[in-house]
């Protein structure tokens, strides 16, 4: 029992201190406003500092360890890397480091089967079965899986039953020749209802395959990541790429530390998942977006339409949202040491990225508070950055 009341009240303590720490930079961004004394740019170069101690923080008390950007009305305001890429190596972040981005990658996936319905070589309405041999489940449109709203069981616990090479990994063709050949039963009737579901980005990126006649990590390099400029972009796969350029390899907590996230016989599955980048790569997405460099105008409204009936958070074509009067935006990620969150606030103009190898239970970043945070600094309006 005293062990268990000195726990609690360390991690009291520890609550505190972390508090107090992100407080602190609202708190004097605040009263430099009331003063009236500083000009945008003084202002701006504020924000940049108290970003960087908030940061920097959170890095001491390891709750982060990873890269981050926050950018406002097109400007990046602040970026910066924290931590080791390579624990053991002792090599260090930076801005090009590429990170796993876990669900993240879902965002990524739901704009390369946009650039397919822009080329005309298909319809978000059309059947699967229109495009995929054998497809079982009739009734189930690109739209549906897009959206979360086929029903689909997840396909880990299909590939429990029916994976039998162990060491092997899986593949998105194994994926779809498990549904196709055992049709596992789905859980409601497609479009009646909204289950979020890794499974439907899986087929989807099979999807791309099918329809462009590309492997799906060489149409996302050839149609995406080279015309936006995003560098240190890649699929990944481990039957197919030896490394990867810049890694930072994914890191979990034990009892004696940080060790190596494990792989898994579905690491080789992607669409849900399994897309490396940096930093600086999400922001040129970002900016493709904005510009639209790569979506028009009318598929970006599309993405961004929200797709179940009166649900406040919600989910477009990729991305989840809140919607309202102040939309915001945004995915979070998590997979293998790793975890992400890309989040646009629209009405501010505000985005932010922050990628981390390093998951550990109970101390890992809370994204919300973090944009929270970031709103007390000062960036609630973006007047300032103009």
């Amino acid at each position: 029992m005293v062990v268990r009341g000195l726990f609690f009240l360390l991690l009291i303590m520890l609550t505190s201190l972390l508090v107090d720490g992100l407080n602190k930079s609202s708190l004097a961004v605040a009263n430099l406003q009331v003063a009236g004394s500083l000009t945008g740019e003084e202002l701006r170069i504020l924000k940049h500092d108290e970003l960087e101690e908030m940061f920097s923080f959170l890095h001491r008390k390891r709750r982060f360890n990873g890269a981050v950007l926050v950018a406002q009305k097109g400007v990046v305001l602040y970026e910066e890397a924290f931590g080791w890429a390579n624990r053991r190596r002792k090599d260090s972040l930076h801005l090009h480091s590429a990170f796993q981005l876990a669900s993240v990658s879902k965002i990524f996936t739901g704009a390369a089967v946009m650039l397919l319905q822009q080329e005309g070589k298909l319809n978000l309405d059309d059947e699967l079965s229109l495009h995929l041999k054998g497809w079982p489940y009739e009734g189930m449109t690109i739209r549906h899986l897009l959206q979360h709203r086929s029903g689909l069981a997840r396909y880990m616990a299909v590939a429990s039953w029916y994976w039998k090479k162990v060491g092997v990994d899986m593949t998105n063709q194994d994926v779809l020749r498990q549904y196709v050949r055992h049709k596992p039963v789905h859980f409601f009737t497609p479009g009646r209802g909204f289950n979020y579901c890794n499974t439907n980005y899986v087929i989807l990126a099979q999807l791309v395959e099918e329809v462009s006649g590309l492997p799906f990590d060489r149409f996302m390099k050839e149609r995406m990541f080279q015309p936006l400029g995003m560098a240190d972009a890649m699929i990944y796969s481990r039957k197919t790429d030896p490394e990867i350029p810049q890694e930072a390899i994914g890191y979990k907590a034990g009892w004696k530390g940080y060790y190596k996230a494990p792989n898994d016989y579905i690491d080789g599955v992607w669409g849900d998942k399994n897309m490396y980048a940096s930093v600086r790569d999400l922001w040129q997405f970002e900016q493709g977006l904005r510009e639209r460099a790569l979506l028009t105008e009318e598929s970006i409204a599309e993405i961004f339409t929200p797709g179940s009936p009166r649900r406040r958070n919600n989910y477009g074509l990729g991305w989840r949202m809140k919607v309202g009067e102040d939309p915001i935006y945004y995915h979070f990620g998590w997979w293998r040491g790793f975890r992400s969150c890309y989040l646009r606030d629209v009405k501010r103009e505000l985005t932010i990225i922050i990628l981390s190898n390093q998951d550990h239970p109970g101390l890992n970043l809370r994204y919300w508070d973090v944009y929270k945070r970031i709103l007390a600094l000062g960036y609630a309006t973006g007047e300032e950055v103009d």
